[in-house]
Formats: structure tokens, sequence, C-alpha cells
């Protein structure tokens, strides 16, 4: 019987293979292989993850009333009137169809009333809204006013355009002579409404009628004055418009 210290001394020493592995430029290669493998791997699934982590976390801008907003609003009033604030959310918390740009619900109105804090949705507006009641709110008021073609610059004037409002009349002095007084009843109005063009009455002076916003005291002054005096609308810069002192 083989003695058993012979036996044990025949047997391989732990760890032997892998430094004889190692103990060759073959060997340390395929190791070095196996690391670099193992790292890229390792990278890539933190690359992933960090990814995901980001993509769910993004911040985006969407807009909630700032009020109550009644159904059947126009989106433009909506714009103009500031009913609505940006805020920044991130990406996951921003509902489908969330409302990113204002020009989204240009020509459009409420489909439902959207109540304060609540984000605005493409989904919550329809088109339709009306070209002239849909650009008003609060105190403004549409007013159609007779003019000249020349007083009303015709032809020149567009919707969208502003103008300043002029009225000239003969106001009665305490001898009883009149003179002649013009006033500026109105500046920067919005024009909603011009006479369709017509090649034919290119030179008729006839009264035209264009539909302006003004405000519901402008609207009174504007009427007191309309039938007893005339009306001339000046067209205003698109930007940078100033006005000069009232003497």
């Amino acid at each position: 019987m083989a003695d058993p210290g012979q036996i044990a001394s025949k047997l391989p020493a732990p760890g032997l293979g892998s430094r004889k592995l190692l103990s060759t430029r073959r060997g340390s290669f395929i190791v070095a292989g196996l690391a670099a493998l193992a790292a890229i791997v390792v990278l890539l699934v933190f690359m992933s993850n960090y990814r995901d982590s980001v993509s769910s976390g993004a911040d985006v801008r969407v807009f909630v009333a700032g009020t109550t907003i009644d159904k059947g609003t126009s989106g433009d009033v909506i714009a103009d009137a500031k009913l609505f604030r940006p805020v920044q959310i991130t990406d996951s918390k921003a509902v489908d169809g969330a409302v990113t740009d204002p020009s989204q619900i240009a020509g459009k109105v409420a489909t439902d009333t959207i109540y304060e804090g609540q984000q605005l949705t493409t989904s919550s507006f329809a088109s339709g809204a009306d070209p002239i009641a849909g650009k008003l709110a609060g105190t403004q008021r549409a007013m159609t006013l007779p003019v000249g073609t020349a007083e009303g610059n015709i032809g020149q004037l567009e919707v969208g355009s502003r103008v300043d409002i002029l009225a000239g009349f003969d106001a009665q002095i305490s001898n009883g002579s009149a003179r002649a007084v013009t006033n500026v009843l109105a500046r920067d109005v919005l024009v909603l409404r011009v006479p369709e063009e017509d090649s034919s009455n290119i030179g008729n002076s006839d009264n035209k009628r264009v539909t302006v916003r003004v405000t519901d005291s402008q609207a009174s002054a504007i009427a007191s004055v309309a039938d007893s005096g005339h009306i001339w609308l000046t067209i205003r810069p698109p930007t940078l418009a100033q006005d000069s002192a009232t003497p």
C-alpha cells in the first residue's frame, strides 16, 4: 500500500493552475481580455441605468391655468390675458398632450372648464373660435366704426393692425362761434375686421366699416363724437411704436 505521505506529495498545490496560466504570455492575454470584457459589461450597464434615470427626470416646460378658464374661452384670449403660467416639471409628470407653446391653442376654444393649477392640454381645445368675440375679454369691446376711405386708411389697414383713433369736431366757444378740435380717443387699438377689398370701389370715398377692439370706456367716448364729428384711424408701427407727449 502506498504511503499517504507519498500520495499527498503527488497532488497539485492549491492555485498552481492559475499561477501556471499567468506564467505564460498566452495566459496573461486571456486573463487581461476577460478583465477588459468584464469592465465593458459593467460600463454598459452603468450607462444604461444613467440614461434611464436622466430620461425619467428630464425637465420640460408646460403651461398650467393661472385661474379658472371657462369653457368656450378662446386660446387667443387665454394667451393675451396671460391666463396661464409656465412651470418646469419632470417629463414623467407631464400629461399626454400637454401644451408646451401658446401657439398650440391659437385660434381654438376651450371645450372644457380648466381649473387653476391644471395643465393645459391640446385635447381640451378645438377649432372654431369666433374671430371677433374670441379676441375679447374683461372690459374689452368690439366696435364697428364708419370711416371714409382716406380717413380709415382703407386698403392699407389689415386685420391685426394697430391704430390710434382720432376724432375731429367743432367745439362751441363762449361767443357762440365754433372752432375745430381734434382729440386722440384711443391708442394702440387692435383691428379685428376690415372691409373686403373691392377694386371696383377703390376710389369710392363712401364710409367703410372697420371693427376694432377698445375698452368699454373708450367705446363710450368714441360713440359720443362719431355722429357729430369725423373719425380717423392712423396706423401705428408694428414694433417699437412710441407716443408723443400730449400738449
